[in-house]
């Protein structure tokens, strides 16, 4: 079966080799004749609607993401909580996501909402552990962090998606099975890691503090961003074969989070490592 590191895009049934959903069909009609051909919309996935939706999803995060960066930068105190608030509620999203992929054309766009919202608060207390000092001496938020990071974003998976479109980059079972289970580690490795901070131990969390710029830290979010990238290619095989498979329309809307919550994160540690390198100087 079709496998990606994406926890949205982990578990579908859409996708088991040399099948389609158009098989399946067939198979449960028996020897039924055929029905005849209908002139009408597409009724599976395509490649382009799932891009299309992507484009969509993009869009919603943008706009939260700005609303919630100025309410943060309103409230300061609200930052935190709101990007907690909302990466739990894209988990949840993820998860009914992953059990009911009919479901993603609600909880994709609603998805979309929340990982725009955790964008914008955790953006603001990423630059916050490492301020730019100005002229005067004072202190202000380096913003210019933020744009860099979007930057990159936007490179790096458009760098990935045009290796992958001219067979470039390509992954056998083997490397797939390697970002899959990196990810896990890495989640897990996370999860501990809040529950430590939580509980007063923050000497296991200092591999994410965005103002510790030693050089097992950096290179430990070097680490994370390059996973990262490698689940975009698992995001596009998913487009691709999903497509090929022709699986029920509804998972384009997958695919198309799966593609969100994989640039979010890259957009976020890419973001991370930034701070680091800037607690250097």
């Amino acid at each position: 079966m079709f496998r990606t590191g994406n926890p949205v895009l982990s578990k579908s049934d859409a996708f088991k080799p040399a099948q389609s959903w158009d098989d399946l069909n067939a198979q449960g009609r028996g020897y039924e004749a055929a029905p005849p051909a209908k002139a009408a919309r597409v009724s599976h996935m395509t490649v382009q609607g799932a891009v299309n939706k992507t484009f969509l999803l993009l869009a919603i995060c943008m706009v939260c993401a700005v609303a919630s960066w100025n309410i943060s930068l309103a409230n300061p105190g609200l930052a935190f909580p709101l990007a907690i608030g909302s990466m739990l509620v894209g988990v949840v999203l993820t998860m009914v996501m992953c059990m009911k992929p009919a479901s993603a054309v609600v909880t994709a766009p609603l998805l979309g909402v929340s990982e725009g919202f955790f964008c914008g608060a955790a953006s603001l207390l990423v630059i916050s552990w490492v301020p730019k000092e100005q002229l005067d001496g004072s202190l202000t938020l380096n913003t210019g962090l933020i744009f860099n990071a979007i930057l990159l974003t936007v490179g790096i998976t458009g760098g990935m998606l045009a290796g992958y479109s001219t067979g470039l980059v390509r992954f056998g079972p083997g490397m797939r099975k390697f970002v899959v289970t990196a990810t896990m580690g890495l989640a897990v490795y996370a999860l501990l890691s809040m529950v430590a901070s939580t509980l007063g131990f923050f000497k296991f969390a200092t591999l994410w503090d965005p103002s510790n710029g030693g050089l097992v830290s950096v290179g430990f979010s070097v680490f994370v961003v390059a996973i990262a990238t490698m689940n975009l290619v698992l995001d596009f095989e998913f487009f691709q074969h999903g497509a090929e498979r022709k699986a029920p329309k509804s998972y384009e809307w997958v695919a198309a989070g799966g593609l969100l919550v994989t640039m979010v994160w890259l957009y976020i540690e890419v973001l991370r490592l930034l701070a680091k390198l800037q607690s250097r100087d």
